[in-house]
């Protein structure tokens, strides 16, 4: 009896515990309806702003594209404006010739062709193709000063002729007392071919109406003379000009100087040209000539001294090809402008900024780099003048490039020194040294000239320019 009221306790018990958990159950499964209900919301709703996002992506990566393109680009101008702010045309106004060499250059070729057309069936000495040197072709021309358009023009031995040069190569590189020997050649076996008799094997009687070989024409003791080939082609080149297009509207005047040709030409519109024609012969197939171009009454008109000018000139042209503005030539016109009225030539100048190049990575000549360039250049000179030193550049130098062809004895002679004069001179020697010290007020005052002659925001470069040369002793 007393167990059945123990057991039946037990069961109702039970069924009371069992009633509590169905309802805890019944609550946590609905809080569990409730969450994955808002899951499935939330998830729903992340579907949806993805939707919305694909729709949106493009546009906001454009935008952002064009906000960096515009980043970019304000930088570029910041760079331009910096650079600037430190170019040598913000040292005074440098105005370029409005008058292109090249052109000048195209139409003496033009006439050199007439040339050549006219002396056709002669044995005067033949001109080539002209070659641009000088301060006008190489883009540092003084602006002040009226360009000179100076032209090279090599001449080549007529037929039944050859040039031999004598060169004298026992002193000093360049050489200059060279000349050129004119020596008849044989030319039996090709007389009819070449339609003229063989000078040197040919009785003068039998030579009939034959032209004069050149050696009676232009020559001085069998050497080729300089002061008879300038009149000689003063009159050629007279004759030619009537033959071109141009002197319909232009005039040409051709003005002898004693060893050269000077061609005054006038368009239509009353300016004036100046080209200065200088004759000379290639030294077999290298970039040095030998070149007549000094009018010291002194010398003889039969002394051709061997000239670098066209080495020179494609040196620059090798140094333009791998650069891509003409920077270096703004400097030699800033330093042509702060070495007015010193003692220092210009070639000298020409020789440093050589030497610099060669040295200074070409990355490092552009606009930004230019108070260093400066610095460096009258540095450089500095050290050359306590030195007494300065080599010049295409002799005995390693550095220079492989695609200017120079004789074997300009790259294993001893270098020639340009400031020779100070070692021969110590008074001159101080007197240089004075002077040089004065270059940094020149070129301080270049830097502080009127503002109307400076762009906006130079000011500032101008204060950073004065300690910069003021801190520095050079």
């Amino acid at each position: 009896m007393t167990l059945g009221l123990v057991f039946t306790w037990l069961v109702q018990r039970v069924q009371g515990v069992n009633e509590e958990l169905d309802a805890e159950t019944l609550e946590r499964m609905c809080e569990r309806e409730n969450l994955g209900q808002s899951r499935i919301g939330i998830r729903a709703l992340l579907f949806t702003a993805l939707s919305y996002w694909k729709i949106w992506a493009v546009p906001i990566i454009l935008l952002f594209l064009f906000m960096w393109k515009i980043h970019k680009k304000f930088l570029v101008v910041e760079q331009e404006i910096e650079e600037s702010l430190f170019f040598p045309d913000t040292l005074w106004p440098i105005q370029r010739h409005l008058r292109n060499p090249e052109h000048m250059l195209s139409l003496f070729s033009g006439l050199i062709n007439i040339c050549k057309g006219l002396l056709v069936d002669t044995f005067y000495p033949v001109p080539e193709h002209p070659i641009g040197v000088g301060s006008t072709y190489e883009d540092w021309s003084p602006p002040e000063n009226e360009p000179i358009y100076c032209l090279l023009v090599p001449l080549s031995a007529p037929c039944g002729h050859v040039f031999h040069l004598d060169l004298c190569i026992t002193g000093e590189l360049p050489a200059r007392n060279s000349r050129i020997r004119v020596d008849l050649e044989c030319t039996c076996g090709r007389e009819q071919q070449m339609g003229m008799q063989c000078f040197l094997h040919t009785a003068k009687k039998q030579l009939g109406n034959q032209r004069s070989s050149l050696l009676h024409e232009l020559c001085t003791d069998s050497y080729l003379d300089a002061e008879k080939t300038a009149h000689w082609f003063q009159v050629l080149i007279e004759n030619a000009w009537k033959c071109m297009p141009e002197s319909a509207t232009c005039s040409m005047n051709a003005v002898l100087s004693r060893c050269s040709c000077r061609l005054h030409l006038t368009d239509i519109f009353k300016r004036i040209f100046i080209i200065k024609v200088v004759f000379d012969v290639q030294q077999d197939s290298t970039n040095i000539f030998l070149s007549e171009e000094t009018e010291a009454p002194s010398i003889p008109s039969t002394t051709w001294p061997q000239s670098c000018a066209v080495a020179e000139a494609k040196f620059w042209q090798h140094i333009a090809d791998h650069e891509d503005d003409s920077f270096h030539f703004r400097c030699m016109q800033v330093c042509g402008q702060i070495l007015t009225g010193h003692t220092f030539s210009i070639y000298e100048l020409k020789t440093v900024l050589m030497h610099l190049l060669t040295a200074i990575p070409l990355e490092s000549w552009h606009g930004i780099y230019f108070l260093q360039r400066m610095d460096d250049i009258l540095c450089y000179l500095r050290c050359c003048m306590e030195e007494k030193r300065l080599n010049h550049f295409l002799v005995g130098n390693e550095d220079v490039p492989v695609k200017i062809i120079l004789p074997e004895e300009f790259r294993v002679s001893q270098p020639l020194n340009l400031f020779q004069r100070l070692v021969q001179d110590p008074d001159r020697h101080e007197q240089v040294l004075q002077e040089l010290g004065e270059l940094q007020d020149r070129l301080t005052s270049l830097l502080l000239k009127p503002s109307t002659q400076r762009t906006p925001g130079l000011s500032e470069s101008i204060c950073l320019l004065w300690e910069h040369f003021s801190l520095q002793k050079l």
